[in-house]
């Protein structure tokens, strides 16, 4: 008798385990991705050329299943080299041979919807959204000579991806983001028109944790 009630509770008490190793809620994740980063709108100007040189860093928590707050830190930098480059400037113009670059290193808090509230799920769909501040870097390299724009920016980014688990609460991560920086100080012509947009396509590896 004794056996069958010592089994009992120890099959309960796994039951229970189970249970509470499938739920997300109260579970924190942090995630590592590769970046790569495509300029939009008056950025194109600038830089046409996409980036493959980047990389991001989120960690969240969650509040309920399928919902989560988080914070994330990215880089992306985008450079060119123009032989025959023009590059507008507050007193003239500067042409010929130049390398231009752009730095992006946002700092966003965000909130996620994942559409699977189940740890048990394998593949993950989530929407998520992002705001907070954006520092762009604006360079422009003449020889030995530089010329330096650099700005704070508010900004936000919508967001769509999802995860695939891979074994205990191990999980890749595949997204992409649409980031709006808001004009802040002025672009290296000396224009108030300074907001810069661009895409995010991220992919990496993340990892559940209590």
């Amino acid at each position: 008798m004794k056996s069958v009630i010592f089994t009992t509770i120890f099959t309960l008490m796994l039951i229970a385990n189970s249970g509470i190793s499938q739920t997300r809620h109260g579970t924190s994740t942090g995630v590592v991705e590769w970046s790569a980063a495509f300029n939009s709108g008056r950025a194109t100007d600038f830089i046409d050329d996409p980036s493959f040189a980047g990389a991001s860093l989120t960690f969240k928590k969650f509040i309920k299943d399928n919902t989560a707050i988080g914070i994330s830190f990215n880089w992306n930098v985008l450079s060119v080299e123009d032989e025959n480059g023009f590059t507008e400037l507050p007193n003239g113009a500067v042409s010929g041979a130049q390398a231009r670059y752009l730095n992006y290193v946002p700092i966003l808090a965000n909130i996620s919807y994942y559409f699977n509230d189940s740890k048990k799920n394998k593949f993950i769909p989530y929407v998520q959204a992002n705001v907070g501040a954006y520092f762009v870097g604006q360079q422009v390299q003449l020889g030995i000579n530089k010329i330096d724009n650099d700005n704070w920016h508010f900004g936000l980014a919508p967001e769509v991806g999802f995860w695939y688990v891979l074994g205990n609460d191990i999980m890749m991560s595949v997204n992409g983001k649409y980031n709006i920086a808001l004009s802040s100080g002025t672009n290296l012509k000396g224009e108030d028109d300074n907001d810069y947009s661009y895409i995010n396509a991220n992919i990496g590896i993340g990892y559940y944790f209590r």
